[in-house]
C-alpha cells in the first residue's frame, strides 16, 4: 500500500471527537511534541465563534495572502471532501499532501501509544503540513467550542478572536450563553490580543473576565462597521478608534459574501489583520477578494438558480431570513434538513412564514432528524403551502426543484451534511478562497 493511500485510509477509520468528557488535549499534545511541535512553528491567528468563524478565517487568510504571504488555513467541518479542511494559498490541499502527512501523524501516535480522534488527527496534519510546505502564516478555525478543541494546543498565537456566541452544541458546551462563552474563551492566551465580535452581554461579560490582562479589542467599542446606504453608496464603512479614526470611516469596503451579517464578520477580519501588522489597504483588498462556499452562495446550473446556505442553527437561520427580507424574497422554494441535536423546532417556526414549498431531506448523518418528524412540525402553514418529503432521495429532490422553476431562486439550507452533498451534485467548480499576491 502506498504512503498516500495508507494515510487517507488512516483518517477515514478514525472516530469523531465527542466533546467534553471524551478526549483531552494531552493526546494531540503528545503527538505534536514527537513531531517537533509544528503548531508553534508559524505565526498563527486562532478563531472561535458560534457562527461566522469560517467566513472570518477565510477573510483573514485572504488579507495575509494579499500581503504576499503563503498562508495555510485549517477549517472544520468540510462541505464535500475532507481536503477542504486544509487550504494552502486559497486551494484545498491534494490527496498527496493529506495522505503523506496523515501517515506521519499515524506513526507518531503509534509511538506515543495513543489513539487520536479524526478531528485531532487532521488538526495535527494541518500543523505539520503547513510547516513542512513552507507556509508563512497559519489561520486556524476552532472546530467546536475552544477550551477542549484540538486546535487549542497553540501556545503563542499572534492573535485570537471570538466572532459570535449563540446557542449551539449545548450538550457539549453548556446550556447558557455564559457557559458557552467560557468554553470558547478557552483559546485566550496571555498577552495575546483578543478580537471580539458583537457578543450578547452575558457572553461578553464572561469573555471580558477570561481576558483579564489580555488586550481585548471589542466590536462597537474599539472598532466597528456601518452599512453604507443611499443611491451612491454600498458596502460598509470601517472605523477604528485605536487607529485614530474615532467613529468616522478609516476606509470603506465591500465584500462578495452576501448578507448584512458579513459586514460584521469582515470587520472582525479587518481588525485581526490590522492587529497582526497588515496595513489598511491590504485589509481592504483581502476582504474584497475572499470567497467562502455554502454561505448564501448563488449557483446557476441546470437551468435554475440555487442559493446555498449552511444555516444549521437558530442564529444562522436568523441571518438567512434577514437576507430574504432585505432582498424582498418571500414564498420561497426551500430544501431543508437538520440534525436532531439542533433546536430544529425554533428553526422551522422561524422559517414557516417565508416558505411556500418545503422539500425535506434527511441529512447524511446518524444524527439526522427524520423527514416525517419535520413534516409534523411544519404542519399546515398557509394556503398553497406544499410540504414534500424525499427522505434520502437527493437526486429526485434536486430534479423536481429544477423542473419546477418559477423564475425565482431555489434555496437550500440546514445541515452542512445535506448542503454539502447537494452542492456536490450541482457540480459547482472549484474556486480559490483567496489569491496570493506574489511580490
Amino acid at each position: 500500500m502506498n504512503t498516500v493511500r495508507a494515510g487517507l485510509e488512516y483518517l477515514g477509520k478514525l472516530t469523531p471527537w465527542n466533546g467534553r468528557g471524551g478526549f483531552a488535549l494531552q493526546y494531540i499534545t503528545a503527538v505534536l511534541k514527537r513531531l517537533g511541535n509544528p503548531q508553534d512553528a508559524l505565526p498563527t491567528v486562532h478563531i472561535a465563534g458560534t457562527n461566522g468563524k469560517g467566513s472570518v478565517s477565510s477573510a483573514v487568510s485572504s488579507i495575509l495572502g494579499a500581503a504576499g504571504y503563503r498562508v495555510g488555513l485549517n477549517v472544520s467541518p468540510h462541505l464535500q471532501v475532507m481536503n477542504e479542511r486544509l487550504v494552502v494559498d486559497g486551494l484545498p490541499v491534494p490527496d498527496e499532501f493529506l495522505g503523506e502527512f496523515a501517515l506521519e501523524v499515524r506513526n507518531a501516535a503509534a509511538k506515543e501509544l495513543v489513539e487520536l480522534s479524526f478531528h485531532e488527527a487532521i488538526t495535527a496534519v494541518a500543523f505539520l503540513g503547513f510547516r513542512e510546505s513552507g507556509c508563512e502564516w497559519a489561520v486556524i478555525e476552532v472546530g467546536l467550542g475552544g477550551r477542549l478543541d484540538a486546535s487549542n494546543v497553540i501556545t503563542r498565537p499572534a492573535a485570537t478572536a471570538i466572532v459570535t456566541i449563540d446557542y449551539d452544541h449545548q450538550a457539549i458546551l453548556g446550556n447558557s450563553l455564559g457557559e458557552i462563552a467560557a468554553e470558547k474563551a478557552g483559546i485566550v492566551k496571555p498577552a495575546t490580543p483578543l478580537v471580539s465580535g458583537h457578543l450578547p452581554k452575558e457572553a461578553a461579560d464572561v469573555v471580558a473576565r477570561k481576558a483579564v490582562g489580555v488586550p481585548l479589542l471589542k466590536f462597537g467599542r474599539d472598532y466597528g462597521a456601518r452599512e453604507l446606504t443611499g443611491a451612491d453608496a454600498s458596502g460598509f464603512g470601517y472605523w477604528d478608534k485605536t487607529l485614530g479614526s474615532g467613529v468616522g470611516d478609516l476606509f470603506q469596503y465591500s465584500t462578495p459574501l452576501p448578507g448584512i451579517h458579513q459586514g460584521h464578520n469582515m470587520a472582525v477580519a479587518i481588525k485581526l489583520g490590522l492587529t497582526v501588522g497588515m496595513n489598511p489597504e491590504v485589509c481592504k483588498a483581502g476582504v474584497e477578494g475572499v470567497f467562502w462556499p455554502g454561505r448564501l452562495e448563488r449557483v446557476d446550473t441546470m437551468g435554475r438558480a440555487f442559493v446555498i446556505d449552511c444555516a444549521h442553527n437558530t442564529a444562522g437561520i436568523a441571518a438567512f431570513i434577514s437576507f430574504l427580507q432585505s432582498n424582498g424574497l418571500k414564498d420561497i422554494d426551500l430544501t431543508f434538513g437538520v440534525l436532531d441535536t439542533k433546536n430544529w423546532q425554533a428553526m422551522v417556526q422561524a422559517l414557516r412564514p417565508h416558505v411556500r414549498t418545503w422539500r425535506l431531506l434527511r441529512p447524511d448523518s446518524e444524527r439526522a432528524l427524520p423527514v416525517e418528524t419535520l413534516r409534523s412540525e411544519i404542519g399546515v402553514s398557509g394556503t398553497g403551502v406544499r410540504v414534500l418529503g424525499y427522505g434520502s432521495d437527493y437526486e429526485r429532490c434536486l430534479r423536481e426543484a429544477i423542473d419546477e422553476n418559477d423564475g425565482q431562486p431555489a434555496f437550500v439550507t440546514g445541515s452542512m451534511y445535506m448542503v454539502g452533498k447537494l452542492r456536490g451534485m450541482l457540480s459547482v467548480p472549484t474556486k480559490p478562497l483567496w489569491k496570493r499576491v506574489v511580490k
